[in-house]
């Protein structure tokens, strides 16, 4: 077995991938999002929605989680994090996908998430507020695919034909847990 981080934009399918490794394969599952929401009031103000300042200090957070937790196995669901600095710490024992929209607009996105995100916190925003989100989400994927093309690390577009999309996702990651 290994190690899957899965990381990427807000509302592209990594808790639902993460929920389901974690029950199939009863591994420890970690969702970087609520901690860094514990942190944000803590350590981070000022500069807590910028994806580029949180992301070296997320991927050496998860690093230590991995590092520590030598005797487990880890599902560690994270959005603000960038390839590039999670492939600094060259975790051997860790199956990395990134899973983002880059090809949907911000309208198509709201409308997605009206339709099917019945309880999740999007449901407490105005559209106002999630078409900025879903602009940074679409500008993050753009960059996370491109340095994940870089780097060798697998992406994964849930833009469209969601369900499809995710059962790709769990192929290619079962395929390469163990």
């Amino acid at each position: 077995m290994k190690n899957v981080i899965i990381a990427g934009s807000s509302r592209c399918g990594k808790t639902t991938i993460s929920k389901y490794l974690k029950k199939k394969y009863k591994m420890n599952y970690y969702k970087m999002d609520s901690i860094k929401r514990g942190i944000d009031k803590n350590f981070w103000d000022g500069y807590k929605d910028d994806w580029k300042k949180v992301s070296p200090h997320m991927a050496h957070l998860i690093n230590q989680i991995i590092t520590e937790r030598e005797d487990e196995y880890l599902v560690i669901d994270s959005c603000h994090l960038y390839p590039e600095d999670i492939s600094k710490y060259n975790l051997e024992d860790t199956v990395i996908v990134f899973v983002g929209h880059d090809t949907i607009t911000v309208e198509e996105k709201l409308k997605q998430i009206r339709k099917y995100d019945h309880h999740a916190w999007t449901n407490k925003e105005d559209d106002e507020y999630m078409r900025y989100s879903n602009q940074l989400g679409i500008e993050y994927s753009i960059e996370a695919k491109k340095q994940c093309e870089k780097l060798n690390i697998k992406y994964f577009d849930t833009s469209h034909n969601f369900l499809k999309v995710k059962r790709e996702i769990i192929k290619y990651i079962e395929e390469n847990i163990k």
